[in-house]
């Protein structure tokens, strides 16, 4: 058996991982959502195993189409919410330019061998077992299990041990893993208290308002646009809160699969709660008011949380409020490292006052330490973060068998 690293290792984009055994599994196939580059190429696919929607995980699954007709195997809200994400990242590449991989025939095609699991679920192949389990990442998401050529490697990138007001934490329930892979997002940080981080965060958006301005904030389309809309709620806002761009669409997918969620009730009534926005052309008009905006995209690569960023840039009254990582070269990590928006032609100097709250969708060091106490694996494999090597070496001092690979090394397993 071999392990093939095409992509996500020691960095955050374009995760890929190949199985090769009796059978070829690819765990996810990603793009690095800034540059649009692929993982390394894949040479025979047998199947594909897909954890979660988020474009770094999804976004070439339509390329492996072209050349190789594998079933593709993840939950029903995995399937829909990145076909929303997909079709979307045709739109942006072709936007701004960059290479087109794979098209709407390709996306077609994928959707034919779709393979639709849940939480608990068990596949059996002639060759290979599956089971499903909940990663509590993000709405849809699974840590999956792999039995192939008499070893279990679980696959756990992207995870979350903590629930949330949207989800349960993650549900693992796994022992005798031989091999797991294990994202390292934020190896070297743990997370303040959530109930803290929400209570600054809703006053940070409260005291924009009371000053005159526009709090804007960029959200991830999938999963965190429901969790920010569900935090202010809790609040009671006394102010108009605004759902634009796929985060409209993004929540309203989300809430037609209660079965994944923690609360569905309370994410209906906070949708109840807000004004979507359907014409770009309120958007001028909506900014003229003291007023919560969230919007796609979260890291603004895109969508309508670009154009308010615009309009508001030299209103030292107003906010922008990101709410989780953002990705190294991403026009949001530069806007917060350099006060300057630079995106699609323009570099502004932004006068709005600029936050940034941790409230992930991920685990933070402690609970990754703790993971990989309790699956207690025989050979761990991190992936999916910056400082992958640091948590690979601190494994390592536990009494673990831990490496940090690069992407195209391919690792032997006995």
């Amino acid at each position: 058996m071999r392990i093939k690293c095409l992509g996500g290792f020691k960095e955050v984009g374009k995760n890929a991982v190949m199985i090769e055994s009796k059978e070829n599994v690819l765990f996810d196939y990603g793009m690095e959502v800034d540059t649009g580059k692929l993982p390394l190429p894949v040479k025979k696919v047998d199947m594909i195993v897909l954890s979660h929607a988020h474009l770094d995980h999804s976004g070439y699954c339509p390329v492996i189409y072209k050349k190789f007709k594998p079933p593709i195997y993840s939950t029903i809200e995995t399937f829909e919410l990145s076909h929303l994400l997909l079709k979307d990242s045709i739109k942006i590449a072709k936007f701004k330019g960059l290479p087109k991989h794979f098209g709407k025939t390709d996306l077609k095609k994928m959707k034919k061998h779709e393979v639709r699991v849940t939480y608990g679920q068990r596949i059996e192949g002639e060759r290979f077992s599956l089971d499903i389990f909940d990663a509590g990442h993000i709405p849809g998401s699974t840590a999956p299990l792999l039995e192939i050529g008499n070893k279990r490697i679980l696959y756990v990138c992207d995870f979350n041990v903590n629930p949330s007001r949207l989800l349960n934490g993650a549900r693992i329930d796994v022992k005798d893993v031989d091999i797991l892979i294990l994202e390292n997002t934020y190896a070297k940080k743990d997370h303040p208290p959530r109930e803290e981080t929400e209570k600054k965060f809703f006053e940070t958006v409260q005291g924009t308002i009371a000053n005159e301005g526009v709090a804007v904030i960029p959200c991830f389309a999938v999963g965190r646009s429901a969790e920010v809309l569900m935090i202010l709620d809790s609040f009671k806002p006394d102010f108009p809160i605004y759902l634009d761009g796929m985060s409209k669409t993004a929540t309203e997918i989300t809430l037609s699969y209660p079965e994944f969620l923690r609360d569905a009730k309370a994410l209906r009534r906070a949708l109840k709660n807000v004004i979507e926005v359907w014409k770009g052309e309120k958007r001028k008009e909506l900014v003229k008011e003291p007023c919560a905006i969230i919007s796609s995209s979260g890291m603004l690569e895109g969508g309508p949380s670009v154009s308010y960023v615009k309009y508001l840039y030299n209103h030292p009254e107003s906010s922008v409020i990101f709410t989780g990582f953002l990705i190294p070269r991403t026009a949001g990590r530069r806007l917060v490292e350099t006060g300057r928006f630079v995106t699609e032609g323009f570099d502004l100097k932004i006068k709005m006052n600029i936050h940034q709250f941790d409230l992930s969708a991920h685990s933070g060091r402690s609970g990754l330490f703790n993971f990989v106490n309790k699956i207690n694996p025989e050979k761990v494999i991190c992936l999916h973060g910056d400082h992958c090597e640091e948590f690979a070496n601190g494994l390592k001092e536990k009494g673990f068998d831990a490496i940090a690979p690069d992407n195209g090394d391919v690792i032997d397993i006995d």
